[in-house]
């Protein structure tokens, strides 16, 4: 038995947003909390494949970098790692939307206005004339194949996603306090039928499901 074909109806109704915290879902509690409420989550920027590569080389290779001095050095790509066996399974929910046949992709943010963003959240540099270093994108390649993993630096693709927000209409999702959405719409959304529908849902989940630990 085949699924039915989405109406306008559906489609209307659908529940979308782009993630604005980390280039994929920070945990498996906030992945089943998306899932619960939303059809459809974006990720600008990342690239996970869905195949092509050796998923028992690929849990060696994370072991080797976590058995490393200081466990690897970078938490980030370890996630990004271990995230890979979940793509083709989330594929559909999870909008990962890095262009598979361009390794090293830029952000396409200029140097100065993802230092005004990075000033915009922790306040002025204390040396005049300072800069943040701030990396465009990163990348690992995965054994047995040619596939790898790519995604963009914090700051980068958090910027990403509040464009990729405002070209689809659709809300950001942070479930980080300490990182601040900077956003000048101070407009409130009595008439944004989509935040609404989203800031029901999200309510909806919360009296529906029980409390419960990560």
């Amino acid at each position: 038995m085949t699924a039915p074909t989405p109406t306008g109806v559906d489609r209307t109704l659908a529940l979308e947003a782009v993630y604005y915290s980390a280039p994929m879902p920070r945990d498996l509690a906030t992945l089943t909390i998306l899932g619960a409420v939303f059809d459809k989550v974006y990720f600008p920027g990342v690239y996970f494949p869905k195949d092509g590569y050796d998923q028992a080389e690929l849990d060696k290779e994370i072991a080797r970098i976590k058995s490393l001095p200081g466990g690897g050095g970078d938490p980030a790509m370890l996630a990004m790692l271990s995230f890979v066996k979940y793509a083709k399974v989330l594929d559909g929910f999870c909008q990962f939307e890095g262009d598979g046949s361009k390794a090293f992709q830029p952000s396409g943010i200029s140097e100065d206005a993802l230092t005004e963003f990075y000033f915009a959240i922790h306040g002025p540099p204390a040396t005049a004339g300072w800069r943040p270093m701030i990396a465009s994108s990163h990348h690992k390649g995965l054994p047995g194949g040619d596939e790898y993993v790519s995604y963009l630096d914090p700051y980068p693709y958090m910027m990403n996603a509040v464009t990729e927000s405002g070209k689809r209409s659709i809300p950001l999702i942070n479930d980080r306090p300490a990182i601040p959405i900077l956003n000048f719409d101070t407009t409130t959304p009595h008439d944004d039928a989509k935040a609404l529908s989203t800031i029901l849902a999200i309510e909806c989940a919360k009296l529906a499901l029980p409390t419960c630990r990560s």
